[in-house]
């Protein structure tokens, strides 16, 4: 998979060729019928997600020159993820980083939501960064306190911590800090969770920690079928990256760089009248 740039994007980066091993399983991009039964009773208001998800937007919505750049580059990285779908099996992709601040959950947020446009392809996204969630602040939802972490420690069935964005797109939020993520990553109880929920779901996106900030992520590791390294251009010591991508061995699909201050695509935009953008100005990751 070559390397994708994102948000204000544009950097030459050497592509990472996938070792991901093949399977005999059928490619994962393939529709099946979604029923109305399926469909999850919480929902996430579209109205109240931040600026960064451009994939979400409204088909009315104005785009401004940079957000019409990251909807391009996210569509792009959708057709890669297809292509690399026919020979791997990509059914549960994790998205990390080498350090926190990198853009890590806008990537995650913006390709599960690029890849909810496939007709009949169901998408479950989930916040797995147990000690910093924050895809919630994303999606601009407040933590219910009737949920909170209980799925993750089991307390309530995670099929009734589901929010729907769309009729292909579930999102499982984290909301609070676990006190204890050893409990859950070091435990039998995970690989269930999420065997249940490959079950459910064609494609699963996992936002987790970064690689180098907790260990938390490495314990995701050998339980997803690939990953999705995200670079900030400006920010990410070459040393470091280079760390974080030998701890995640054959399992990087490829590497997403983003934060480019500037690319020709954005003129392109610009020149033809788009000057509005669209969701709330919220902080995230």
């Amino acid at each position: 998979m070559t390397v994708t740039n994102i948000q204000q994007e544009g950097a030459a980066v050497r592509p990472i060729e996938p070792k991901i091993k093949s399977t005999s399983e059928p490619a994962v991009l393939y529709p099946r019928p979604i029923g109305d039964q399926e469909l999850a009773a919480q929902r996430v208001d579209l109205a109240k997600v931040s600026q960064s998800l451009v994939t979400l937007a409204p088909a009315e919505a104005a785009l401004n020159p940079k957000q019409q750049v990251m909807a391009e580059q996210f569509r792009l990285l959708r057709t890669r993820v297809k292509a690399l779908s026919k020979d791997f099996q990509l059914r549960t992709m994790l998205i990390t980083s080498t350090l926190s601040g990198e853009g890590k959950t806008t990537v995650a947020a913006n390709l599960a939501g690029s890849l909810s446009g496939v007709e009949g392809l169901r998408v479950l996204l989930i916040d797995f960064d147990l000690r910093r969630p924050c895809l919630h602040t994303i999606f601009g939802v407040e933590p219910d306190r009737r949920t909170l972490t209980s799925w993750l420690t089991g307390e309530t069935p995670w099929q009734r911590a589901i929010y729907q964005v769309n009729r292909r797109l579930d999102v499982l939020f984290g909301f609070d800090p676990l006190e204890e993520p050893d409990l859950l990553l070091q435990s039998s109880r995970l690989e269930k969770l999420l065997k249940e929920m490959k079950a459910e779901y064609d494609v699963m996106i996992l936002d987790s920690a970064p690689m180098l900030a907790v260990a938390d992520t490495h314990s995701l590791v050998p339980l997803v079928d690939c990953a999705l390294f995200v670079l900030n251009v400006d920010n990410t010591p070459i040393r470091s990256a280079r760390e974080a991508l030998t701890m995640l061995q054959d399992k990087v699909a490829g590497c997403v760089v983003n934060r480019i201050q500037h690319l020709k695509s954005e003129d392109y935009y610009r020149n033809s009248g788009y000057g509005y953008g669209y969701g709330s100005k919220r902080k995230e990751s």
